[in-house]
């Protein structure tokens, strides 16, 4: 079988769960419908009744510090391509986050690290859909590298952070933390 690859459209995602049509069980309509004993308005299939209760996504990252400097990558793929922040993707099912955080990090910036604490748990309140789970991190033996989904790659000390250049309000709130634990 020839399969051709996809880049995933983000954008596309975030109609999801919104714009679901059909049923993952059957493949009926689904439609709104209030769902007892909470009273809410939830996707529900016409045929066999599957609900689905829509969940936010699960993402986790490092914050990998060296000597009082944090590794941020520059975003190679949208949204916010272009901007800075730290390594980190969606938990696959099955992963806890420490691991998912350790791999994203090595798929982005070709670094195995030591999961030290975890930084802290983040959302933004104008898109609470992804919850980031932020772990402070030690470098291994790799050093960082670009790859397609991280442009440029260097560590910052706090006072060369680049503010109006950070990809999202969560990591800018995570590095808010990291300062204000390291001063």
């Amino acid at each position: 079988m020839d399969e051709k690859p996809v880049h995933a459209d983000h954008n596309l995602q975030r109609k999801y769960p919104k714009n679901i049509k059909f049923c993952p069980l059957c493949g009926s309509a689904m439609e709104f419908r209030t769902v007892l004993p909470d009273n809410k308005r939830l996707k529900a299939c016409t045929q066999c009744g599957f609900v689905h209760f829509p969940q936010p996504k699960l993402v986790a990252g490092c914050l990998i510090v060296d000597d009082g400097r944090a590794l941020l990558l520059r975003r190679g793929n949208e949204p916010r391509r272009g901007k800075w922040t730290f390594p980190g993707g969606y938990v696959d099912w099955g992963e806890t986050m420490a691991i998912a955080a350790e791999r994203e990090t090595l798929e982005e910036v070709g670094m195995h690290v030591q999961i030290n604490d975890l930084l802290g748990i983040y959302a933004d309140p104008k898109n609470p859909s992804p919850i980031i789970a932020v772990y402070l991190a030690a470098p291994g033996v790799d050093p960082p590298r670009k790859s397609p989904e991280a442009i440029e790659v260097r560590y910052f000390e706090p006072g060369e952070l680049l503010w109006e250049d950070i990809a999202f309000h969560t990591t800018e709130a995570a590095l808010r933390d990291w300062i204000r634990l390291v001063s």
